[in-house]
C-alpha cells in the first residue's frame, strides 16, 4: 500500500517494492525529475557525465540565471526547495518589450505587460541556476536518491524486463529511464529517437551586473537587429542579462577585456538603468533549436533539453522542461497509486500526448519570434513593430498572450513540425 505524504507527495510504506528509475542528466530538469519521482515512490539513481559536487559544496560559479514562471515555482514548492530559493530571488512584476531599429535609437514600439492585468502579483521569480541545482541536489540526497557522477552513458541495451545503461563507471539496470541529458543526449541516440536541429548562427551572452537606477522589478527585453537584449531583475540594483548576437559578434564581445566589455554593455544599458557597476562572469552559448520526434520509447521518456531546446526569448526553456517533469511525476504517481507499473505503454503514451502539442507549439512560437526579433529586414521589422503596437492597443489580446506564457498550450495531435 502507498499513501500521500506531505504536500501531496507520494510515500511508500515499509516492505513495498519501489520501481527502479534511472534519471540521466544532473541539470535542473534532471534533478527536478529525480526528486519528483523519488517523492512519488520510485527508487531513483541519478547519473551524470560530469563529477557531481560534494554535499554542502558551494554552487558552481555561473553567469546564468533563469526566470521561473508561477507553474515552475509551484512544482519547486511541492518538492520542498522553493522557500530557501525564494529568499534569494527577485519578483518579476512586469515585462517591458521594446522594438528598436538599432542600439541607441528611439523605440519604434514600447509595450509593458503587467502581471496585475491577469490578476497576479508577479509572473514569477528570477533565480541563479547554480543555486537552484545545489538545492535540488541536497534535497535528492536527503530523499535517499543514489547519485553517480563522472559516468558518461555509452549505451542503452534493452533486456526482457529492464533497460541496461552502460556508463563510464559500470552498468545500471532500470525499469524506467528518464533522459534529461541535454540537446545532444546520448540516451536519446541510444534509444534511436531522432531529433531535428536548427542552428541559428547566433550566440547568447549570459551575465549579471549592477546598475545605477532601480529596475522596479520590471524585466526589459529589447528587440533589436542581431537579437534580443534582455535584462531581468535580481535583488537590489542588479539585473541578469541575456544578450543575443550573431556568432562572430558574440565571440568578439566575449573576448573583450573587462574595460572593453563594460563600455559595450553600458552603451546599451544606460538609457534604461543608468551607469553599469560590477559585472559578473560572462558565459556564452550557441543558440540551436532542437526538437525530438518522439518523447517516449519502451521503458524510457525524454524530458528537458533531451526533448526540446527553445530560444531564450520569452523565458520558455526551463519552464517548459519543468512542465515536462510535473506531468511525468503526476502520471507516475497515479500509476503507482493504482498498483500499475509506471513504465507501462499507457503511462508513456499519456506523457507523450500530454506534452507533445505544448512543446511543438512553444518551439514554433519562440523560433519564429527569435528570428523576427533578430531581423533587420525592413518588412519583418515593420511587422514586429506593428505587432507590439497592436498588443498595446488591445488589452484583451495582451491578457491572452500573458496567460499563454503561464499555462500549457492545448492543440490537436498530430501537430506537424513548424
Amino acid at each position: 500500500m502507498s499513501e500521500r505524504g506531505r504536500g501531496g507527495v507520494r510515500s511508500e510504506s515499509a516492505g513495498a517494492t519501489r520501481p527502479r528509475v534511472a534519471v540521466v542528466g544532473a541539470g535542473p530538469a534532471g534533478l527536478a525529475a529525480a526528486l519528483a519521482l523519488a517523492r512519488a515512490g520510485c527508487a531513483v539513481t541519478l547519473l551524470d557525465a560530469r563529477p557531481l559536487p560534494a554535499p554542502g559544496a558551494p554552487p558552481a560559479e555561473e553567469g546564468r540565471t533563469v526566470a521561473l514562471l508561477q507553474p515552475s515555482i509551484e512544482l519547486l514548492d511541492r518538492l520542498g526547495v522553493w522557500r530557501e530559493l525564494a529568499a534569494e530571488s527577485a519578483p518579476l512584476r512586469a515585462l517591458r518589450l521594446v522594438s528598436l531599429p538599432r542600439d541607441g535609437a528611439e523605440p519604434e514600439a514600447d509595450v509593458t505587460f503587467d502581471a496585475s492585468e491577469i490578476g497576479l502579483c508577479e509572473f514569477g521569480r528570477n533565480v541563479r541556476i547554480g543555486r537552484l541545482r545545489g538545492l535540488l541536489l541536497d534535497a535528492l540526497r536527503e530523499e535517499g536518491g543514489e547519485l553517480v557522477g563522472d559516468a558518461p552513458v555509452e549505451d542503452v541495451i534493452r533486456e526482457r524486463d529492464h533497460l541496461l545503461i552502460v556508463h563510464g563507471r559500470g552498468a545500471l539496470r532500470a525499469e524506467l529511464v528518464v533522459a534529461a541529458d541535454g540537446r545532444r543526449s546520448p540516451v536519446r541516440r541510444a534509444l534511436r529517437i531522432t531529433a531535428s536541429e536548427r542552428p541559428t548562427g547566433r550566440m547568447a551572452i549570459a551575465t549579471s551586473f549592477a546598475h545605477g537606477r532601480p529596475h522596479g522589478n520590471v524585466s526589459v527585453e529589447l528587440h533589436r537587429p542581431g537579437g534580443a537584449f534582455t535584462m531581468v531583475p535580481l535583488p537590489g540594483n542588479r539585473s541578469s542579462l541575456v544578450w543575443v548576437e550573431p556568432e562572430a559578434e558574440a565571440k568578439r564581445l566575449l573576448g573583450l577585456s573587462e574595460v572593453g566589455f563594460r563600455a559595450e554593455l553600458e552603451r546599451r544599458v544606460r538609457p534604461w538603468f543608468g551607469e553599469v557597476g560590477e559585472i559578473d562572469r560572462r558565459d556564452g552559448y550557441p543558440l540551436v533549436g532542437s526538437l525530438a520526434d518522439r518523447l517516449a520509447a519502451p521503458r524510457a521518456v525524454l524530458v528537458g533539453e533531451a526533448a526540446h531546446t527553445l530560444s531564450p526569448v520569452g523565458a520558455q526553456g526551463l519552464n517548459t522542461s519543468l512542465r515536462d517533469v510535473a506531468v511525468l511525476a503526476e502520471l507516475v504517481g497515479r500509476a503507482l497509486d493504482r498498483g500499475e507499473p509506471p513504465w507501462s505503454a499507457a503511462v508513456l503514451l499519456a506523457y507523450e500526448r500530454a506534452r507533445l502539442a505544448d512543446i511543438r507549439a512553444r518551439f514554433a512560437v519562440t523560433e519564429g519570434l527569435a528570428a523576427a526579433v533578430a531581423s533587420d529586414f525592413a518588412p519583418v521589422r515593420l511587422a514586429r513593430t506593428l505587432g507590439l503596437r497592436l498588443l498595446g492597443a488591445l488589452p484583451a489580446l495582451k491578457r491572452q498572450v500573458m496567460r499563454g506564457l503561464m499555462r500549457p498550450v492545448a492543440l490537436p495531435l498530430p501537430l506537424p513540425l513548424p
